[in-house]
């Protein structure tokens, strides 16, 4: 397995099951409900850990885990 990096969710669709995380390692990578573990679901600004897989779309992200909420983030009702 290539190596896990941290990232912080940008953005995440409920209803379809994906979005977009920031790697720490300046990457814009995509994110499929398939591939978060525990068989939980992501908001924007959780910290996650990931490992990058590059595909015919670009990168994306699997074994998906939650680390915590990122310092500063607004949490919504």
């Amino acid at each position: 397995m290539a190596d896990r990096v941290g990232g912080v969710v940008r953005w995440y669709n409920q209803a379809r099951g994906t979005g977009y995380i920031d790697g720490d390692d300046d990457r814009e990578v995509r994110v499929d409900r398939e591939f978060i573990e525990d068989g939980t679901f992501v908001v924007e600004g959780l910290r996650v850990t990931f490992v990058p897989v590059e595909d015919e779309h670009g990168w994306h992200a699997e074994h998906l885990s939650i680390v915590r909420h990122s310092p500063g983030t607004a949490h919504h009702e």
